[in-house]
């Protein structure tokens, strides 16, 4: 269950504060390339049209820093600049750009077809961004809830030891984060008495 579907099942005249305490993060990869000037803008359409770049509403989303790049080309080489045997000085821009994982071997084909140098240079990192999901939530009620009460707006499979299901409840969280000991001293600071657990589709009920 998602964070915003569990705030919708109690009503505006029931919650007294609801307020986001975590987010959800997703991962992504960035690209990060080294290309001649005049070939960077043609790289960053053919990547963009690939799948990366896409940063929410805007499209062909790139960095670029001018640097110097060298290179002493081998005697099998067919280097694109300069000449085998002789160290080579090139005007050189680093071209970043952020895809998702799914989009990432269509965009190094596309970075691999369309780069100009015989061996392409590249690196591929790793990153996490805050996603517009919270991970927990927090509930006040404006009346006590009873933990039957609660359970019975949810309408899953409970699976917990410790339920008091009479228990009056003011205060509770929600959370898709299941580690429970990062939120402790949240749950404390909160004095929220039941912790709400969503994982692989089940719904866990954990008073405290």
């Amino acid at each position: 269950m998602e964070v915003h579907k569990f705030i919708s099942l109690f009503g505006k005249n029931e919650a007294e504060k609801i307020e986001v305490l975590s987010y959800q993060y997703v991962g992504r990869k960035k690209v990060v390339t080294y290309v001649p000037l005049n070939y960077v803008d043609k790289l960053t359409f053919e990547m963009s049209f690939a799948g990366a770049g896409k940063i929410g509403n805007y499209d062909m989303c790139t960095f670029r820093m001018k640097g110097l790049g060298t290179y002493l080309p081998g005697s099998k080489s067919n280097p694109f600049a300069g000449k085998k045997g002789k160290l080579s000085f090139e005007e050189e821009v680093r071209l970043e750009i952020e895809t998702s994982e799914h989009d990432l071997d269509k965009v190094i084909d596309a970075l691999l077809a369309n780069h100009p140098y015989e061996e392409v240079a590249y690196e591929v990192y790793d990153f996490r961004k805050r996603s517009g999901e919270p991970s927990t939530v927090f509930i006040s009620f404006r009346k006590p809830m009873t933990l039957k009460e609660i359970i019975s707006r949810v309408n899953r499979k409970i699976q917990s030891a410790n339920l008091i299901a009479n228990a009056k409840l003011k205060n509770i969280c929600f959370t898709v984060n299941t580690d429970e000991k990062m939120l402790a001293t949240t749950l404390k600071e909160k004095n929220c008495k039941l912790l709400v657990i969503s994982e692989q589709n089940k719904i866990k009920f954990k008073y405290i």
